[in-house]
């Protein structure tokens, strides 16, 4: 019998993060989804209850500095094809610098930026060679593109995102993974609202075939949810 891929989605309780485990669910991947609590009766719940043996749930806060050594401990040694890392927050509604707050500034910046960094880095080691580490940024990161205008403030959380995976890159030696930050386009998700042009399995999808076509590549990368390279 084949060795079935195994992936860890951090932030897998709703939303595209459901949707990430549900795909590659059926596409035969072991998947190993991280959320703050598992809630009875949830989406996630009936999916363990469906896939038994391919679906494990971990609880903790990503936040916190021991959810790596939490998330260790349920993976008891195994080692990961992928690890992606995608919770997030949207921040202060009126995303406007002039009324930030620091608690709300800083909770932002933890949530999108160092926290997936700091799990990404800690948890590395499950990695396989050739393997792909990937975090979920937003096409709103790019400085180039400058598309933040009305989400400034997210903007700059996921721009901050995409500065440290590139400062975490330039630190090593060479690149054992792929490293990835991706855009999983507009999604008709709780933040992403109902006009958005995405469902969130047209999304889940394009970013597992993204992710497949990046194992072995040892790449560092700013991709959308069709393979298309993004400007920094």
């Amino acid at each position: 019998m084949a060795v079935k891929r195994q992936i860890l989605i951090c932030g897998a309780s709703r939303g595209l993060g459901l949707g990430l485990v549900r795909t590659f669910l059926d596409a035969g991947w072991q998947v190993h989804a991280v959320v703050r609590e598992l809630r009875p009766a949830s989406p996630l719940e009936a999916l363990r209850t469906q896939h038994p043996d391919d679906l494990q749930v971990i609880t903790c806060d990503l936040n916190r500095l021991d959810a790596a050594s939490s998330i260790e401990a349920a993976l008891n040694g195994q080692r990961l094809d992928c690890a992606l890392f995608n919770a997030g927050v949207y921040g202060p509604a009126h995303q406007d610098p002039r009324q930030a707050e620091s608690a709300d500034i800083g909770q932002l910046f933890l949530a999108n930026a160092v926290a997936p960094i700091r799990l990404a880095q800690q948890l590395a080691g499950h990695v396989i060679d050739g393997g792909v580490i990937a975090c979920m940024s937003s096409q709103m990161a790019s400085v180039e593109l400058a598309l933040a205008a009305d989400m400034p403030l997210y903007g700059a959380s996921k721009a901050a995102l995409n500065s440290l995976l590139r400062s975490w890159q330039a630190q090593m030696p060479e690149q054992p993974w792929s490293l990835l930050a991706l855009h999983p386009g507009w999604v008709r998700t709780d933040m992403g609202g109902d006009s958005a042009p995405l469902s969130v399995e047209q999304s889940a999808e394009g970013l597992r075939e993204v992710i497949t076509q990046q194992l072995g590549r040892r790449l560092c990368a700013f991709l959308d949810y069709q393979g298309n390279t993004l400007p920094w």
